[in-house]
């Protein structure tokens, strides 16, 4: 390993990160058991493989091992698909002196080509661009193309679409069976190849598991075969393993099966033939064949079944989840909970799921304590010790049966996978995992003696049931899962309502007065199974859920949420709104999301947490990742997510600053807009909603004739004010279904629009000096008889057309830049306006000239801008802050696209010059040297210098000692880089508009001078450093 951990080193890879897979193994070897060299088996396996953060980015290979012929690629080509069939990295790496060419993991049919060929020559920059996610350099060839497009050729899609076919078939040839059956028929088939893959099962065993073949493969084959294996199952390993029938009668339990089978025999076993078949060495195809089981990990055939059960049983999906958890997601949430309990040890923690579903929580977990177990002992667990954590350490609730088969053959699948030496067969029998670790908690198997007398349907609520919370009371170490995020609709949502009730209620305390308001206004169960988990769990146990997203930025949230912040010491917040749509993340959901990690104890008022943001990245989004940069890490304090609702949302789309920003802003000489326009008797409404045909009931004569606004009207209503030459609409309908009063559609109006657009003119409100008819996308203000209201008119229409207006939205709304392109009536009325009665008289001549070209369709956006600026108060540094947020952070696809693509000279220049000018004052003037290096030791970003003496040469940094400088720590992920020198500070950031505004010029300026890094502050010759650490 030595010669590849002096390549890693010149690589900017560092030894920590670097797992050996032909070293001695230890508790990080734990996810790569089956990479490990062993004597029986002679494949070609990776000699490493690179972490950020304990997860997997790339695999390396000496180009050596591969052997002396450059023109074979056999041995490559088959590497290649065993590291596919490990859904877990998407690169591999093969080095020789001198070069490093990379390879996209793919299960394809051919060798993939290369995405680069790098030298030592170049520094290594394009790997290093590979391994941080930002390289510009990767050839797009039709093999990665067709790979992006076509999810099949990962592990997942392959597998997920392989057992759905192979499922509808039986299914259809035989209608009879139920689908749980297909679901076990397909689930038997699986675990046996994953038996013989492993080598747990040989073909000197083939005589005890059936005399009707001379195969291992050909077991399924007849049906006499097929009933022999299943029967061989049972007694081999346990009575339920995906049980087939309900009769537990070893004489007649497959007697009505094989009548169920007899009509179609022949595709049946077909089918589950094929899935034993394996290709003929050096063959690649994308069937059964080409999925190598042994190296598939357990928790992601764990997933995949899942997903496949959740389409073919669309009832457990109503039931249990709305969708399957990606693996990548729960390895975070375990992690981070076992990283944050303090009740036991990590190695002796109990687990509880409480919403199982396939089970892959489970089988996280289940693999992280066989590692801390190694890690505590100094010693691989052996079998008994395995299976003892299996029983003692493990427990899974569910209210579907069927999501409990499919976590017990994962949990089978995966004690095998984790047993040192799975044989003899004699010895691998199972207990029963159903009943004893793995409990039903639907109506059926609960007590009806013991629902709650005040809450009739209680039994429904499954594990959030009274019998339920009473059994596992304060049993756990850790809690984790996913629980259902939809709302319940039926007999459920009252029961919910009144077990939320007792779950907010203190200890020794009345209900509190808020809490039926709590549960009323958000209504889902999530948070109720959050709530929950602090009793399961112990005094300082650990709490891990993924939670639906609007727990965090609904203002209906906001007393539940403080209730749970208050009352649990979360560690770390992490949303994925920003990914809600990057179906390679999570498949099948656009919802959005956030992962949360807490304590089970009572946080201390001074108490904090982390709170992050992934960002969408097209080219990460493409291979299923995510960058967690440690630099979005945003420290919050417990004070402000209690006290302002809107905190989470300001953080989410404005960082620190943005927040800071909406603090002031609602300083004393604010109101909100809303409150303003009710002081002169005002109001804004709703306009009408024409409704289904059938529903237009109500009498709209009133609204016959008016000019009917439309979305494409350009600042007044008026004829001919739409663009493109649209003709103008007057309303017709007679009959609506809600046509509200006449009053509200009586001019003078002013019409604020609920769905801002990317352009400006067709963002703010719409001035109408008449009556007109609008629908319920507008909300109206009429002045009719109100003449005071005149001035506040003219200064909202300003308004609404500012950056500032727009920027306040998106900083508050739950709905815009989170869900939806539109905001909320809410949203637009609790603008903090400037008091009208504050404007001098130069003010209001300003701004009755400005509304003046607005009617006139003559404005110069600047000079609105500067002028509504000028009303808040706010410094040049918020206007800047304002201009890039809206410019990096809106939720339009233009912006988006912006925001990651890579930046120009004179940005950079700007960039430069704003932070040589910020330093200036605090420096020498001999000291305060800023500037651009032209070396690029990592694809895809730019460095700068700080603080250089200013007479020292442009190269100061020489190019090749640059690169030997840039090291990675534990993190690939970063934005950032930070290399202290003894006259200089050198940044490195990635190179995406978004990290080059003139905002991040102000920001890293002042972490450089916060940090005490300028010129002559430290001894030391230099010190390379990396803020932080995440994983993909």
């Amino acid at each position: 390993m030595d010669n590849l951990q002096d390549w890693l080193a010149k690589a900017g890879v560092t030894s920590e990160s670097t797992v050996d897979l032909g070293g001695i193994s230890g508790p990080r070897h734990v996810r790569y058991l089956d990479l490990l060299p062993s004597g029986d088996n002679q494949e070609l396996l990776p000699d490493a493989v690179v972490e950020s953060g304990g997860v997997p980015l790339i695999y390396v290979v000496r180009h050596d091992t591969l052997g002396s012929e450059r023109a074979n690629t056999a041995e490559l080509s088959q590497l290649v698909r065993v590291l596919a069939c490990r859904a877990d990295a998407r690169y591999l790496a093969v080095v020789e002196p001198g070069k490093v060419v990379v390879y996209p993991i793919l299960m394809d049919e051919v060798l993939p080509v290369p995405v680069l060929s790098d030298t030592e020559e170049g520094g290594y920059a394009k790997f290093r661009g590979i391994l941080s996610g930002s390289s510009t350099d990767i050839t797009s060839t039709a093999s990665t193309r067709k790979s992006r497009k076509a999810a099949g050729l990962w592990l997942d899609g392959l597998l997920f679409r392989l057992l759905t076919d192979a499922a509808r078939d039986i299914h259809r040839c035989a209608p009879l069976l139920t689908v749980q059956q297909v679901l076990s028929l397909v689930g038997r088939a699986l675990f046996f190849r994953f038996l013989v893959d492993r080598h747990i099962v040989s073909e000197a065993e083939l005589p005890c598991i059936s005399h009707r073949t001379s195969d291992l493969s050909m077991v399924f084959s007849n049906l006499d075969a097929l009933i022999e294996t299943c029967t061989w199952l049972d007694k081999t390993f346990n009575g339920d393993l995906l049980s087939l029938t309900d009769s537990h009668d070893a004489v007649d339990k497959y007697i009505g099966l094989r009548q169920l089978l007899d009509a179609g025999a022949e595709t049946i076993c077909w089918h589950l033939t094929n899935i034993q078949c394996k290709a003929v060495h050096g063959q690649l195809p994308l069937q059964w064949g080409g999925i190598y089981f042994r190296h598939v990990p357990v928790d992601v055939l764990s997933q995949v079944y899942e997903d496949f059960a959740h389409q073919f049983i669309p009832e457990l999906a109503r039931e249990t989840s709305i969708h399957f958890t990606p693996r990548k997601l729960a390895e975070i949430v375990v992690d981070g909970a076992f990283s944050a309990v303090s009740s036991t040890t990590p190695d002796r923690a109990r687990v509880l799921d409480p919403s199982v579903g396939g089970g892959v929580f489970l089988v996280l977990a289940f693999k992280r304590l066989i590692a801390e177990r190694w890690r505590a002992s100094g010693k691989r667990p052996c079998r008994t010790e395995i299976r003892l954590i299996l029983m003692e350490q493990i427990t899974g609730l569910d209210v579907n049966h069927d999501a409990l088969n499919i976590t017990a053959l994962s949990l089978y699948l995966c004690a095998l996978e984790l047993d040192p030496d799975p044989r003899p067969l004699s010895e691998l029998k199972f207990k029963k995992l159903v009943g004893s670790i793995l409990h039903p908690v639907d109506e059926s198997s609960l007590d009806p003696a013991k629902v709650p007398y005040d809450s009739p349907h209680d039994m429904k609520l499954g594990s959030l049931s009274s019998e339920v919370l009473h059994r596992h009371a304060g049993l756990y170490d850790i809690v984790v899962g996913n629980p259902p995020w939809n709302a319940f609709k039926d007999d459920r949502a009252g029961a919910l309502n009144r077990t939320l009730r007792k779950l907010l209620a203190k200890p020794n305390q009345s209900t509190p007065v808020t809490a039926s308001d709590m549960v009323a206004r958000y209504g889902s169960p999530d948070i109720a199974f959050l709530l929950a988990a602090s009793s399961w769990a112990k005094p300082a146990g650990a709490i891990g859920f993924a939670v639906h997203g609007r727990f965090l930025f609904q203002g209906d949230s906001f007393e539940l949420r403080r209730h749970v912040f208050e009352n649990l010491r979360v560690t770390g917040v992490m949303n994925f709104a920003a990914l809600r749509q990057d179906q390679k993340i999570w498949p099948k959901n656009d919802a959005q999301f956030a992962l949360m990690v807490a304590t089970n104890e009572t946080p201390d008022p001074l108490d904090g947490f982390f709170f992050i943001s992934p960002r969408h990245e097209p080219r990460l989004s493409q291979e299923g990742v995510f960058r967690i940069d440690p630099n979005s890490a945003i420290p919050v304090s417990l004070f402000q997510v209690c006290n302002d609702p809107q905190a989470f949302k300001a953080l989410y789309k404005g960082g620190r600053l943005g927040l800071d920003l909406l603090h002031r802003m609602r300083s004393e000489t604010a109101q909100s807009l809303g409150e303003q326009v009710a002081k002169h008797g005002g109001s804004f409404n709703s306009g009408y909603q024409t409704g289904k045909e059938e529903k237009r009931q109500t009498d709209a004569s009133h609204l016959v004739g008016l000019l009917d606004v439309q979305h494409d009207m350009t600042f007044v209503v008026a004829p001919g004010s739409r663009t493109a030459g649209e003709q103008d609409r007057y309303f017709e309908l007679p009959k609506l279904q809600w046509p509200r009063t006449p009053e509200i559609y009586r001019g003078p109006l002013l019409l604020l629009r609920e769905s801002p657009k990317p352009e400006r003119e067709f963002r703010g409100a719409l001035f109408s000096a008449t009556d007109a008819a609008y629908r319920e996308s507008f909300i109206g203000l009429s002045a009719l008889g109100k003449p005071e209201l005149n001035g506040l008119i003219d200064l909202i229409y300003v308004v609404s057309y500012s950056d500032l207006f727009l920027y306040h939205q998106l900083l508050t709304s739950p709905k815009f830049g989170v869900e939806r392109d539109s905001s909320l009536q809410k949203d637009l009325l609790d603008f903090p306006l400037v008091r009208e009665e504050t404007l001098t008289v130069e003010q209001w001549q300003k701004l009755r000239v400005v509304a003046g070209k607005l009617r006139n369709r003559c404005v110069k956006w600047q000079e609105l801008d500067e002028l509504v600026f000028d009303l808040h108060g706010l410094s040049t540094a918020d206007r800047q802050l304002v201009r890039d947020t809206l410019k990096m952070d809106l939720p339009f696809t233009d912006v988006s696209k912006q925001a990651t693509t890579p930046t120009c000279a004179a940005t950079r220049q700007q960039f430069v010059d704003t932070v040589a000018k910020l330093i200036h004052p605090f420096v020498d003037s001999d000291q305060a040297g800023v500037s651009e290096l032209q070396a690029r030791p990592i694809d895809g970003w730019v460095f700068i210098e700080v603080g250089a003496p200013e007479n020292s040469p442009h190269e100061g940094v020489v190019v090749h000692d640059l690169a030997h400088l840039v090291t990675f720590a534990d993190s690939y992920w970063s934005s950032r880089i930070q290399i202290k020198l003894k006259d200089r500070t050198v940044f490195g950031q990635l190179d995406q508009m978004r990290y080059w505004t003139l905002t991040e010029a102000r920001s890293l300026t002042l972490d450089w001078l916060q940090s005490g890094e300028m010129p002559g502050t430290g001894d030391a010759p230099f010190i390379r450093g990396q803020t932080g650490v995440s994983s993909p």
